[in-house]
């Protein structure tokens, strides 16, 4: 295990608020407060702004003091409430959006 990562990727279906904090506690455990999530492991429901899983989840990035790159299909951006809250959230600087991994990884990493 490597305790010095600069980030930590998902790799497996976060269908779950359970499946977030082991993926969160995970990259703690490994050395780092940087995670890199791609929009494949998520659910709809993470889109889907009226679920209230998005807020969750970065409420929980927020509280854990993780910074997280996601990287975005562009279908998800045609939703204008949720692409209002990535262009919000690109802005704090602790979560952003990409549309790629390189970039999402020089912003993790850099």
């Amino acid at each position: 295990m490597n305790k010095t990562a600069k980030y930590h990727e998902s790799e497996n279906l976060i269908a779950h608020i359970s499946d977030f904090l082991d993926f969160i506690g995970n990259a703690r455990y490994n050395g780092t407060a940087n995670v890199l999530i791609h929009s494949g492991h998520l659910t709809e429901d993470f889109f889907n702004l009226k679920s209230g899983v998005a807020g969750e989840y970065l409420q929980k990035l927020s509280n854990y003091v993780m910074r997280a790159a996601i990287i975005l299909d562009e279908t998800h951006l045609e939703q204008p409430r949720f692409r209002e809250m990535v262009f919000e959230a690109n802005r704090s600087g602790d979560i952003a959006y990409f549309k790629d991994k390189e970039t999402a990884f020089s912003w993790l990493t850099g």
